[in-house]
């Protein structure tokens, strides 16, 4: 039985910690969005010039990195909550 509350307890941190992983994860897209939308609007008002589209390439690609991440995240999140690995 105690084994039980053992891996009960485990099951119940990770699932806390994946929670503060989607938490943070959502937070840092929030904050490249904004910088993507800022660096959108600095391009139309021709602040930005064409030769530093590598940053906003940049920025896509976090802003991908994070989107995959939180799928995974949320995934394993519901796996573990219906008691899977």
């Amino acid at each position: 039985m105690k084994n039980t509350n053992t891996r009960s307890g485990s099951v119940e941190q990770e699932l806390d910690l994946l929670e503060g992983m989607i938490e943070s994860k959502n937070r840092y897209r929030k904050i490249i969005q904004a910088a993507i939308a800022k660096w959108v609007r600095d391009f139309q008002d021709g602040v930005i010039q064409i030769r530093t589209v590598e940053d906003l390439r940049t920025l896509i690609q976090i802003d991908m990195e994070l989107q995959k991440g939180l799928r995974a995240d949320q995934q394993r999140q519901k796996n573990r909550m219906r008691g899977g690995g």
